[in-house]
């Protein structure tokens, strides 16, 4: 990491340069070789330690990899920043202190009060790499960065020292995920596609898995006839085959921008931890899903995850509903809906996490129910939320 001098202490050092020259200047005036010598080493001091201090910030190196840390609500852990000295010389003296996000705090022992800063020193040995653990505690869903890291080096008489401000984040994260909160009759018939999962019902086999024979009907392809086992039973038999298929369910966050800056609602939390839930339960069944919210990112009009499934999908399902606020530059409703649209292959089950502009959905909402989706919305249910379908009434979607 680069970073700039902020703060040189160097009257220290000019009481050792004025001494110094005063006691060598009165032994050489006495003839007097102690004092001289005395006069000298103070000097010398002076010198050295600028000079060591100097070292030290040219040669350290503090590894700016990524090594973010995820936690849940209320779990604590440790934020690791590597120091390395390359130097044949140990590096004594040196002390930090790291200013962090207000989403964690880095009093996890109990004691009431948020603090968002963390001081530490350390000693360097000589071509040696330290690892610095700052433990952290989550306090509220989102993303936290390390948003000032000061470092203060000295020698080891503290003669000379200087503060260095670093000029770039650390690429650490600390991922705060949403705590998941059960979203109530979610157990719905949901549209199929063919796939690779054996279901009781479904419109698609896998003609690669016989599953057995059954007496033939006259809509059954001739290619499917099991010819041995006709001849066993006396009458003609059909091969049947598993039953297979894929769900497909879609979450969608659309909001217009807010101007309450930094604001948190508590209902769009609620809503968080119900689709956190609900992804959740679908990585548990193997059903693939997919997540998009109109959050304008560089060079996104949308912020997304397309279908998939497995614990690295619900990973990354997780991180985007940690980064989601209600404040961030959005996408007009319409237009986010127009570029979801495209992505929408197959019957899917679409769930609208959130839409506070019901009015600019509506014709969106109908197509789709047209299309052959279904779709539902979390609505508020006491302390909860459940899912209520979207119906299709006269060519319009009743909300």
């Amino acid at each position: 990491m680069k970073g700039y001098s902020a703060e040189w202490q160097t009257r220290n050092q000019s009481l050792f340069y004025l001494f110094g020259f005063i006691v060598f200047l009165t032994g050489f005036i006495k003839n007097t070789v102690l004092l001289s010598l005395t006069g000298l080493v103070f000097i010398t001091i002076a010198y050295l330690s600028k000079w060591y201090v100097l070292h030290m910030i040219r040669s350290l190196t503090i590894e700016n990899t990524d090594h973010s840390l995820r936690l849940s609500i209320g779990d604590s852990g440790d934020l690791v920043i590597a120091f390395v000295n390359p130097s044949r010389l140990p590096f004594f003296n040196l002390s930090g202190r790291i200013v962090t996000d207000p989403l964690i705090t880095f009093r996890n022992d109990g004691d009431k009060g948020n603090e968002q800063s963390y001081q530490f020193a350390l000693t360097l040995p000589a071509r040696k790499k330290i690892l610095v653990h700052c433990p952290v505690k989550a306090l509220e869903r989102g993303i936290a960065r390390v948003r000032s890291f000061e470092l203060t080096c000295a020698d080891p008489f503290h003669v000379f020292s200087c503060s260095i401000h670093f000029n770039e984040l650390l690429k650490s994260r600390l991922i705060v995920y949403p705590n998941p909160e059960t979203a109530y009759n979610f157990t719905r018939e949901a549209p199929q596609n063919i796939g690779s999962e054996q279901v009781f019902r479904s419109l698609f086999q896998d003609f690669s898995s016989p599953a057995g024979t059954r007496d033939y009907v006259s809509s059954d392809p001739f290619r499917h006839i099991h010819w041995k086992a006709s001849a066993r039973v006396g009458r003609l038999q059909t091969k049947t085959y598993e039953h297979v298929s894929r769900q497909n369910w879609t979450f969608l966050f659309l909001n217009a921008s807010s101007h309450l800056s930094n604001k948190r609602s508590d209902d769009f939390e609620r809503r968080i931890s119900a689709a956190a839930w609900l992804t959740q339960y679908a990585q548990k069944h193997q059903i693939d899903f997919s997540l998009y919210c109109n959050t304008k990112t560089i060079g996104r009009s949308i912020l997304g995850i397309d279908p998939d499934h497995g614990g690295q999908h619900l990973r990354s399902a997780w991180e985007m509903l940690a980064f989601m606020q209600k404040w961030q530059i959005k996408t007009p409703i319409q237009q986010a809906m127009s570029i979801i649209d495209k992505k929408l292959n197959g019957p899917r089950v679409l769930i609208i996490a959130d839409l506070d502009q019901l009015d600019q959905a509506h014709m969106f909402l109908s197509k789709w129910l047209k299309d052959g989706h279904l779709i539902f919305k979390l609505i508020p249910a006491g302390k909860s939320y459940r899912l209520e379908r979207i119906e299709h009434k006269g060519g319009v979607a009743i909300v």
